[in-house]
C-alpha cells in the first residue's frame, strides 16, 4: 500500500452508467485525481471515504426498479492506482498504521462483498495499494500499455496491508505470491509489465491498449450473462509448502541478513493464508504487522530514501538555468569494459552516430560484439523492433582513427585510470572538435580539472562517473570543475537524463563520494583481516547490516585493481586516513579476480591467505567491533566530504550510495542509519539530518464513519 508525491491531489472515484443490451445498467468508476498522468492516483483517507460513498450508492440500487447489474473499475489515462501517499504513511504511529489498515479493509471489503460482478481493468500504472484493490474484484483485465504493476512495499520495509498478502496467496498460489510480494520487491524493487503480470494471474486478461474500456466492458458484460469467465488454474504451486517458504525466507537472508523485518512478516502472513487460514484473521495480523513495521526505523529510512531517489533527485539539484548543448554524435574512446558498456548506453538511449575508437583491434572487436549482443537481448525480450536493431548496429563505427571523432557533440574517454595519460588524451582529442563540444571524463578517482588544464577550452570538460554495471546501476557522478560553464553542466544533466540515470553534482575531489567512502569503508574492513580475522567474517560481519555483499565480495566485483588504484589515490591525498592498502596491492599484484576462488565456493586463494600482509602482536576483533569500526570510519569521512564541500547536503551523499553503491533503502543510504544508532553523535557530536522543527502532525484520519 505505497506510492506518493508532494501536494498531492486529492482522488475522487467519478460514477457513470453504461447500458447494455444484454447485461442491463453496469456502473463504471474511475479512480481520478484530476491531475495528468505525471501525478499518480493516491489512495489517501479522502479516496478510501469517496469510494466507499461509490459502494454505497451501488448497494442503494440493489433493491429498486434499475439495480446496477455489475461494475467497473478502472483510472485516469495510465493510471489505474499506486497506493497509499507516502506523505501521509510516513507520519502514521502504530495506532493510525492500525486504523489505516483497517479502513482499507472495512472499504475494499465492501467493493469485494457486492453481490454483482465487479472487474477491475488495469488501464496504466498499478501498485502497492492500486493492486491490493484490484484485487478485491471479481476479475481483472490488463491493458498492454499498463504498467508498472506490482508490490513495493516490502522494498519499503512494510508489507501490504489492504488484503494483499491475504487475497494474492487464495488467488494465485503460495509460490507466486512469495515471488511478486518478496522476491521481486527484494530484487531491487522489479515491478511487472502487463504480459508479466498476467501470466503471474494478477490479471485474467490481456487485452490491446486501442480499444480497452471498450473491450473490459464486454468482459463484464459476460460476467453478468455468464458468457465469460476468468480462466483461473487454482494457483498450484509445484513444491510443497514448507519448501517454498523455506526458500523464500533463505532468499530474504541472502538479501537482507536480517537487517528488516518485512520479508519475514511477509512470509509469515502469506503463510497463514496459504495454510488455510480465516481471511478475517489474515486480514487483522496485516493490521498488526502495519502497525509494528511502519513506525520502525528501517521504514522511516526506506520512506526517506524513496522521497530522494523518487523525488528529489528527479528535480535535480543543482542543474544551471542554461540551456543544454543539442548531442546529435557521440565518441567513446576507450573501448574496454566500462566504455564498450557506455557505447552501448549511449547508442540505445540517444540513438545517434556513435564513434568507438580504440588502439586495439581486438578490443575493439569485443566491443562491437557487446554492443551487438545487447541490442539483440532488446529483441529478444520484445523491448526493441528488429529492424530498428539493425539501423542502430549500422549507426556505431567502430576505428583507432582519432580524427573520426571530427563533428562529435560530446565525446568520453573511457581509457586507463592514468591521469597523466588521460590528460595527454584530452589535450590531443580538443584538436578534432569545435570549441563547444564537451569532452567527458568517466575517471573514478583522478582530477578533471587537472585534465580541463591540458586544454585551450578548458569550460568544456566535465566528469561523468558511472558504475559498473553501467545497465544496471543509475548513479552518475557529475563533477564539475572550476572552469565549467554552464552550458557544459547543463548538457551533462540533459545527457544523463536522456540516459535514464540520476546526476548527483560534485566538486572535484578525490575519489569523489561513492569511492571515497566505500574506499574508506574496505580499508578499515581490510585492518579486521590484518589483525587476524579471516576474510569471509568480515564479509559475513558486515552484511549484518544489511548490505547485498561484504568487503571482499565487492573487491571481486568492483576489480582489484581498481580498488587499488583508487584506494593508492586516496592513500596520496589523504594518508592521515587513507593508509597504504597493503593488502589491497597484493590482490592486486596476483592477477587473480578477487580474494575468493569461488570454483570451490567462497574459499580464499591460498597465494592471496599466504602474502596477506598480518599483524602478529594484535587480536582478531569481535563481528560488533568490525561493523563499528567500519561505520565510524565512514561517519569521519562523511564529516570530510561536508566539510570539504564535495557535496553540500548530506541527502546528496545518500542519493550516491543509495543509486551508486547500491546501498539497501532500509538503511537510507548511510545518514539515517549513522543517525539512527548513535553514530554521528559520537563520531560527529551530532545527527547529519536535521528534522525541521514543525508543529506535531496528526496524520491523515481514516477513522471516518462507513456508509453501511
Amino acid at each position: 500500500m505505497a506510492h506518493g508525491e508532494p501536494e498531492t491531489p486529492v482522488t475522487r472515484v467519478l460514477a457513470s452508467d453504461h447500458r447494455s443490451p444484454t447485461a442491463g445498467r453496469l456502473r463504471l468508476l474511475t479512480l481520478d485525481n484530476g491531475a495528468d498522468h505525471t501525478r499518480p492516483t493516491t489512495l489517501d483517507a479522502a479516496a478510501l471515504e469517496s469510494l466507499d460513498a461509490a459502494v454505497a450508492d451501488i448497494e442503494a440500487t440493489l433493491g429498486g426498479d434499475d439495480p446496477v447489474a455489475g461494475v467497473l473499475l478502472t483510472g485516469k489515462p495510465y493510471v489505474f492506482a499506486a497506493g497509499a501517499d507516502l506523505d501521509q504513511l510516513g507520519r502514521l504511529d502504530a495506532d493510525s498504521a492500525r486504523e489505516a489498515a483497517r479502513r482499507g479493509h472495512e472499504v475494499f471489503g465492501r467493493l469485494r462483498d457486492l453481490p454483482v460482478p465487479t472487474l477491475a481493468a488495469i488501464n496504466g500504472a498499478c501498485v502497492g495499494g492500486g493492486l491490493e484493490l484490484a484485487l478485491h474484484c471479481d476479475a481483472r483485465t490488463v491493458s498492454t500499455a499498463a504498467g508498472p504493476i506490482g508490490f513495493p512495499e516490502v522494498f519499503l520495509s512494510i508489507v501490504p496491508a489492504w488484503g494483499g498478502t491475504q487475497l494474492a496467496t487464495r488467488l494465485l498460489g503460495s509460490a507466486t505470491a512469495l515471488q511478486v510480494i518478496v522476491a521481486n520487491p527484494l530484487d531491487n524493487n522489479r515491478l511487472l509489465r502487463a504480459e508479466q503480470a498476467q501470466r503471474a494471474g494478477l490479471a485474467d486478461a490481456l487485452i490491446p491498449a486501442v480499444d480497452f474500456l471498450e473491450a473490459s466492458l464486454r468482459h463484464l458484460e459476460g460476467l453478468v450473462t455468464g458468457a465469460w469467465s476468468p480462466p483461473r488454474d487454482g494457483g498450484g504451486d509445484g513444491a510443497s509448502l514448507d519448501d517454498l517458504l523455506a526458500a523464500a525466507r533463505k532468499g530474504a537472508d541472502d538479501r537482507v541478513h536480517g537487517a528488516t523485518p518485512a520479508p519475514y512478516r511477509a512470509i509469515e502472513l502469506i503463510e497463514h493464508a496459504a495454510r488455510g487460514g480465516d481471511l478475517a484473521e489474515g486480514l487483522r495480523r496485516e493490521e498488526e504487522v502495519l502497525a509494528e513495521l511502519l513506525p520502525s526505523r528501517q521504514a522511516r529510512a526506506a520512506l526517506y530514501a524513496y522521497d530522494l531517489t523518487q523525488r528529489r533527485a528527479k528535480r535535480q539539484p543543482g542543474r544551471p538555468e542554461a540551456a543544454p548543448r543539442d548531442v546529435r554524435r557521440v565518441g567513446v574512446v576507450g573501448a574496454g569494459l566500462m566504455g564498450a558498456q557506455l557505447g552501448s548506453l549511449f547508442l540505445q538511449r540517444l540513438e545517434v552516430p556513435l564513434v568507438m575508437v580504440d588502439v586495439d583491434e581486438q578490443v575493439l572487436r569485443r566491443a562491437r560484439e557487446r554492443i551487438d549482443s545487447d541490442l539483440d537481448q532488446r529483441v529478444e525480450r520484445g523491448r526493441l523492433d528488429a529492424g530498428k536493431a539493425g539501423f542502430l548496429k549500422s549507426a556505431v563505427t567502430y576505428t583507432t582513427d582519432t580524427t573520426a571523432l571530427a563533428g562529435s557533440d560530446l565525446v568520453l574517454e573511457a581509457i586507463v585510470e592514468d591521469l597523466d595519460a588521460k590528460r595527454s588524451l584530452v589535450a590531443a582529442l580538443e584538436g578534432h572538435l569545435d570549441e563547444s563540444a564537451l569532452l567527458v571524463t568517466n575517471t573514478s578517482a583522478l582530477s578533471v580539472t587537472h585534465m580541463a588544464e591540458a586544454l585551450d577550452y578548458p569550460q568544456r570538460m566535465v566528469g561523468l562517473h558511472f558504475f559498473n554495471p553501467v545497465a544496471v546501476l543509475p548513479l552518475v557522478e557529475l563533477v564539475r570543475t572550476k572552469y565549467a560553464s554552464a552550458e557544459t553542466i547543463a548538457t551533462a544533466f540533459d545527457i544523463a537524463s536522456r540516459l535514464r540515470k540520476t546526476p548527483v553534482v560534485c566538486a572535484d575531489a578525490p575519489a569523489f563520494v561513492v569511492n571515497r567512502l566505500l574506499t574508506r569503508f574496505m580499508v578499515t574492513c581490510a585492518e579486521a583481516v590484518d589483525r587476524g580475522n579471516d576474510f569471509a567474517e568480515v564479509d559475513d560481519a558486515i552484511k549484518e547490516l544489511g548490505l547485498p555483499m561484504g568487503p571482499f565480495e565487492l573487491l571481486g566485483l568492483v576489480g582489484p585493481r581498481v580498488a587499488a588504484h583508487v584506494a593508492t589515490t586516496l592513500a596520496d591525498a589523504f594518508p592521515d586516513r587513507f593508509p597504504r592498502p597493503a593488502g589491497f596491492a597484493v590482490v592486486a599484484a596476483s592477477g587473480l579476480p578477487g580474494v575468493y576462488d569461488w570454483s570451490r565456493g567462497r574459499t580464499p586463494y591460498e597465494q592471496i591467505v599466504a602474502e596477506w600482509p598480518r599483524r602478529p602482536d594484535a587480536a582478531p576483533l569481535s563481528d560488533e567491533e568490525i561493523r563499528t569500526a567500519a561505520l565510524e570510519a565512514v561517519a569521519d569521512e562523511i564529516r570530510h566530504l561536508l566539510s570539504d564541500e564535495v557535496v553540500t547536503d548530506p541527502r546528496d551523499i545518500d542519493t550516491c550510495m543509495l543509486l551508486g553503491a547500491g546501498w539497501p533503502v532500509f538503511m537510507g543510504g548511510i545518514c539515517p542509519y549513522l543517525d539512527a544508532v548513535g553514530i554521528s553523535d559520537r563520531v560527529l557530536g551530532g545527527p547529519l539530518l536535521v528534522e525541521p522543527q514543525e508543529e506535531p502532525d496528526p496524520g491523515p484520519d481514516f477513522s471516518a464513519p462507513s456508509h453501511r
